[in-house]
């Protein structure tokens, strides 16, 4: 029986079949958008923002949708270490930007105008191709929403703040044990971070990662609060770490590092 939680297991072959097929059609002149209709990179039954909404009435815009998820999945897969950062970063600026098309009059027409000028500038990258690369890759796993555990189902909320903290320790953080809502202050996340020989901090910020309100050194005291899952930060796969963590995106499909579980010794880790 297979014992690793759901968001390790790997993909199934409908699973695989499935991201193959909207790829293709996304990436096929041939298929009209009607054909499209309502199929946008995202579940549309779980659409909740003003942007998913319009996206998912819209057979234009969930034709656009799902091409750009395609042509940043490709740019992705090619990616290096040195360039996937800044292009994952410049991907969730665009994300954040769509929900100004909401004061236009014309939202549609912005939305339309958006997307098609984001394709068309990630088409244009030197290091875009039409060709999926040849080398193995892995596929972008299931949404955190949807099969994370514990307090990583939140990460996608947490991870803003989790990035504002990461600078303000001392050391390298080697990963995050837990995260919360804070309700000390307004909107604001507290989160566990782990640094080297045993080390940890307890650090607060706001949920948008424009500032950070609280810091506090635990020192080796790493039971103060309990961990879960293990989040690392970062683009490069995690070294010596617990069992095999999954790469993992946020739900704007951006790869915001990796998840494992927790070791059942914690001083096995390498630190």
């Amino acid at each position: 029986m297979n014992t690793l939680p759901i968001w390790l297991r790997p993909l199934t072959p409908a699973a695989i079949a499935a991201v193959a097929m909207a790829v293709a059609v996304a990436a096929d002149p041939a298929h009209s958008a009607d054909a499209q209709a309502g199929t946008p990179s995202f579940l549309c039954s779980k659409a909740t923002t003003w942007v998913e909404k319009t996206i998912c009435a819209s057979t234009r815009l969930s034709a656009l949708d799902l091409e750009l998820a395609s042509v940043y999945a490709n740019l992705l897969r090619t990616a290096t270490p040195k360039s996937e950062p800044a292009l994952t970063v410049s991907q969730q600026r665009w994300w954040s930007s769509r929900d100004e098309c909401r004061k236009q009059s014309t939202g549609i027409d912005c939305l339309d105008q958006r997307y098609a000028q984001r394709i068309a500038e990630l088409k244009a990258r030197p290091d875009y191709s039409a060709e999926w690369p040849v080398r193995s890759v892995e596929l972008p796993p299931e949404p955190l929403s949807a099969v994370g555990e514990g307090w990583s189902k939140s990460l996608s909320r947490y991870v803003k703040a989790i990035r504002a903290c990461l600078p303000k320790a001392p050391a390298q953080v080697r990963w995050v044990g837990n995260a919360w809502d804070d309700t000390t202050y307004v909107d604001a996340v507290a989160m566990k971070l782990h640094g080297p020989d045993r080390h940890a901090w307890l650090c607060t910020a706001r949920r948008n990662g424009l500032e950070v309100l609280a810091w506090y050194d635990l020192g080796d005291q790493e039971d103060v609060v309990a961990d879960g899952p293990l989040f690392y930060p970062g683009s490069a796969s995690p070294a010596n770490s617990c069992g095999q963590p999954a790469k993992v995106l946020d739900e704007s499909d951006v790869h915001i590092g990796w998840l494992g579980p927790r070791c059942a010794v914690m001083g096995s880790v390498a630190r």
